[in-house]
This record gives structure tokens, C-alpha cells and sequence, in this order.
């Protein structure tokens, strides 16, 4: 089953239904020597076709794509062109019909070839090889009038390639799904990866922030400052500890049983505590918000949340020292956001917007419809968006 799937996934073909066909009809075609052994030309021809899908049902050849119309074509052919064993007195599928159960047979026998055409050639090859292959042996009768069972051998192969066909259709919905569920899975992680870095992040900015505001309170010996920022540093530390461990807990065992269910993520509204418990940790930042930032989306709230958060840590980590000004509002269909900050010191280099920071921010804006805007604004650095208020549609 493994390599069957492994096929389906565009490696080597389906060897075990290959190689069924094959036998089938290798079976077949020496049932046909067997009902009727003569003529020597027939059982030479016969004998050529079993040996070839014997060979290929034992140590199975790839056929390149673009050889298997003409593959099949000449194995037909070679089948097709067998004299008929036609006699008065053998045994007749059809009594109102010419052509021995031998002839039959050899019908039956084609079962290989329609596989091999339906499930490895090329979707283009078959509008043309297909008619070609069923239109054989009515003309190989008509011509030389040796084939009086080939309403037989139409029936037996527009059933073998519709068989094929079958195949060939499960193998393109079982790669699709594949293909659906690795892109799910990598969804998945880079939806983690955002979490994580958002909550790691905006974590240890806030903990640099009280701890460079401690430092600052410790030069100029205001001890209970100091002490205040450290204080601060570690509380937000252990809660950013906290966070990560509930996620890798749900990450393990989203439903864990017994466990007290985790806070809903933050909303737009949660903006002002977030700018909030960054200016007690040290940085200058004049919030403004317009409209009603309760009708917002909750999916749309996280985002605009995410989005402030990463650029006020960019900017408390990139620009330390300078100001920063968020402003948040509703604007009929949309739900706005900008942040900008002042600008690293003098001499100081910054990052010309590569981070996962900016690039988390900007899929978390875009699944949700919306646009997102970062770069260079004055002597500082500007970070817009614009997602619609009510979600994507």
C-alpha cells in the first residue's frame, strides 16, 4: 500500500495495480494458446506478448510519459495482428458470432495495455491515443478481416481503461489531499511561530524596558525606583514564562481535561492596558483612539493588538529612549491602526524591516483582508494598517 501511495505522490508508478493487470492479462493470453494453439503465427505473437508483460509484472520498467501512447499502441498492434482461431467446431462466446472463446480471450488479454495507458500517460496523449487504441481493431478486422470479435475487444477495453481512469482519479484527489494537509500543517506552524514570537517578544521588551529603567534609577541612587523596575521586570517575566507554558501545553493536548480553560486573547480594546503597562515600564507613548473599538471583530481586534504590540517593542528595542504615538479607530468599513516612534539615537543603526516581527505582522493582517505598511517615517519609523472591521469576507 505504501508504494501504491508513493505513486500517488508522483514517484514510481502503482506496481502492485500494474502489475495485477499484467497478470491478468498474461493469464488470458495463455488461455488463448491453450483453447486454440494453432496457427504457429498466432502462438509465436501470443507467446511475444505474454513474455513482454511477464517481464514487466517481474522487474517493472518506468515508461517515460511521453513513450506509453506509442508503448501501448505497438503492444495492441502486436496483439491485433495475431491470425484469427476461428474454426467451425470450437467453442463460441456468441453463437451468433464468429471467433472461438479463444479469440475471446485474447480480448480479455488486452487488460495490461489499457491499464498502462489510463494511469501513466500524459493527460494530453490520451485525446488522441485513446481514440487510436479503440479504433484498432475495428479497422484491423475491416482490413484484413481476421478480428470478427472486436466488439469484444471494444467492450473489454473501454472497461479496462475506464478501470485505469479510476485509478488515475484517486491518485490526483489522494495527492490533492495530501498536498491540502501539508499546506494546513504549515499554516499551522507559521500561526505558531507568530504566537510564540509575538508573546516572547512583546515579553522581554517590556523586562528590558524596567530593567534599563532600573539601571537609570540606580545611577542617579534612587534605590525604591530601581527596586519598583525590577520588581516589574520580574513580574512581567514570570507572566511571559507563564504564557508560553500554556501554550505548549495546548499545543500538546488542545483539549486537556481537567485544566482550567486559558484567558481569551486580547481585543481591541485590551490596546490601552498594553500601552499602559509599557509606559510603567518606561517608554513615552500617546495613545489616541477613535470610534468604537468594541464592534470590532475579535479576530480583527488580536490582529490590530499584535500589530501594536511588535512595533512598540520594535521601537522600545530599536529606538530606545525616544517616543512613540499608537492611534487606533474605526473608520465605517475599516478598523485603522498606525504607530510611530521617534528614531533610534544618533549613531545608532536599525534593521531595514526583515524581522519575523514584521513579517508575522503583516500574514496576521492579510489573512484577515487588510493591508500593512512599514517603513522608514522622518528621523523614525511608521507601521500602518488597515483590515476590515468585521473580518475578511
Amino acid at each position: 500500500m505504501r508504494r501504491v501511495r508513493a505513486f500517488f505522490l508522483g514517484n514510481p508508478p502503482p506496481w502492485p495495480v500494474l502489475r495485477f493487470f499484467g497478470l491478468v492479462g498474461v493469464a488470458w493470453a495463455l488461455l488463448a494458446v491453450a483453447l486454440s494453439p494453432t496457427p504457429a503465427a498466432r502462438t509465436a505473437l501470443v507467446a511475444v506478448y505474454v513474455a513482454v508483460w511477464a517481464c514487466q509484472a517481474a522487474r517493472p520498467w518506468r515508461i517515460p510519459p511521453v513513450l506509453v501512447p506509442w508503448t501501448v499502441l505497438g503492444v495492441l498492434l502486436l496483439l491485433a495482428a495475431a491470425p484469427s482461431a476461428s474454426d467451425p467446431g470450437g467453442f463460441r462466446p456468441f453463437p451468433f458470432a464468429e471467433g472461438t472463446y479463444a479469440d475471446g480471450a485474447l480480448a480479455v488479454a488486452t487488460a495490461p495495455a489499457w491499464a498502462h495507458l489510463a494511469i501513466l500517460a500524459r493527460t494530453r496523449d490520451l485525446a488522441w491515443c485513446v481514440p487510436a487504441a479503440l479504433a484498432l481493431a475495428p479497422a484491423r478486422h475491416l482490413a484484413a478481416a481476421g478480428l470478427p470479435l472486436w466488439p469484444a475487444w471494444l467492450l473489454w477495453g473501454t472497461g479496462f481503461l475506464l478501470l485505469g481512469l479510476a485509478f488515475r482519479l484517486h491518485a490526483a484527489l489522494y495527492e490533492a489531499r495530501l498536498r491540502l494537509d501539508r499546506e494546513a500543517v504549515a499554516e499551522e506552524r507559521r500561526k505558531i511561530a507568530r504566537e510564540v514570537h509575538d508573546l516572547v517578544g512583546h515579553g522581554l521588551g517590556v523586562v528590558l524596558l524596567n530593567i534599563g529603567a532600573a539601571r537609570l534609577a540606580t545611577a542617579r541612587g534612587d534605590a525604591p525606583a530601581a527596586l519598583a523596575a525590577l520588581a516589574e521586570a520580574e513580574r512581567v517575566g514570570r507572566r511571559g514564562v507563564r504564557d508560553v507554558h500554556q501554550g505548549l501545553v495546548l499545543l500538546r493536548d488542545p483539549a486537556p481535561a481537567g485544566r482550567p480553560i486559558a484567558p481569551p486573547p486580547p481585543t481591541a480594546e485590551d490596546i490601552a492596558a498594553l500601552v499602559g503597562e509599557l509606559r510603567a515600564g518606561g517608554l513615552a507613548v500617546d495613545l489616541t483612539t477613535r470610534g468604537d473599538l468594541a464592534s470590532v471583530d475579535p479576530a480583527v481586534g488580536l490582529a490590530l493588538y499584535r500589530v501594536v504590540q511588535e512595533a512598540l517593542a520594535n521601537a522600545a528595542r530599536h529606538a530606545p529612549g525616544s517616543s512613540a504615538a499608537v492611534a487606533v479607530g474605526v473608520d465605517g468599513p475599516l478598523a485603522l491602526v498606525t504607530v510611530t516612534d521617534g528614531g533610534a539615537p544618533p549613531g545608532a543603526g536599525r534593521p531595514a524591516g526583515g524581522g519575523l516581527g514584521l513579517v508575522g505582522m503583516r500574514e496576521r493582517v492579510t489573512a484577515l483582508g487588510g493591508t500593512l505598511r512599514a517603513g522608514p517615517h522622518g528621523t523614525g519609523w511608521r507601521v500602518e494598517a488597515a483590515v476590515p472591521a468585521g473580518g475578511a469576507r
